[in-house]
């Protein structure tokens, strides 16, 4: 998982690029967005990767340098929320 793991940081790193108020999204628009971390396919998340890493924070939360991940459940289904940890919001 440490190479995904270093993915996955990655990708809401670039989320929050593209989207500083935060970003929250299912675990497929989340390993879609993987995609644009590297040109590399295999590189790239799939949704069973980003469901092993929702299941893995237990609806919990992890904090890396520039991002808060957390795991919630939206009628049921995987969602994922990233928050820009610099915003005091977290």
């Amino acid at each position: 998982m440490t190479d995904k793991l270093e993915i996955i940081l990655k990708t809401a790193a670039m989320l929050l690029v593209d989207y500083p108020a935060g970003w929250s999204g299912d675990v497929h628009a989340f390993a879609t967005a993987s995609a644009g971390v590297s040109p590399d396919e295999r590189q790239w998340l799939t949704s069973h990767d980003v469901k092993d890493f929702h299941a893995h924070l237990n609806l919990g939360a992890m904090v890396s340098d520039y991002a808060w991940i957390s795991a919630s459940l939206d009628d049921g289904e995987p969602l994922l929320i990233v928050q820009d940890v610099g915003t005091g919001k977290v």
